[in-house]
């Protein structure tokens, strides 16, 4: 029998670094933009974050790695439970 399995880390890997980079981009727009109507925002927690192109890019990488990193342990933990017969 062959084995028609794929390893689909490489997909994950790459799924998530192109959405992290996008996150941060978009981050950089919002800071750009956002600091003459808002200059600081509320987070989580209550932690007041200026609007400057660097904390916004570094916050939303930040959340999107936290996110995928979830979504991606889930998937793992999913995935050990699959059996083949």
């Amino acid at each position: 029998m062959t084995d028609d399995s794929t390893d689909g880390r490489p997909i994950f890997v790459v799924i998530a670094v192109t959405v992290v980079l996008l996150a941060g981009v978009i981050g950089f727009f919002v800071g750009s933009n956002g600091a003459t109507v808002a200059p600081a925002i509320q987070v989580v927690g209550g932690i007041a974050l200026p609007t400057t192109p660097v904390t916004m890019t570094l916050y939303g990488m930040a959340i999107a790695v936290l996110s995928l990193g979830g979504l991606f342990g889930l998937v793992t933990l999913a995935s050990r439970f699959d059996e083949v017969d």
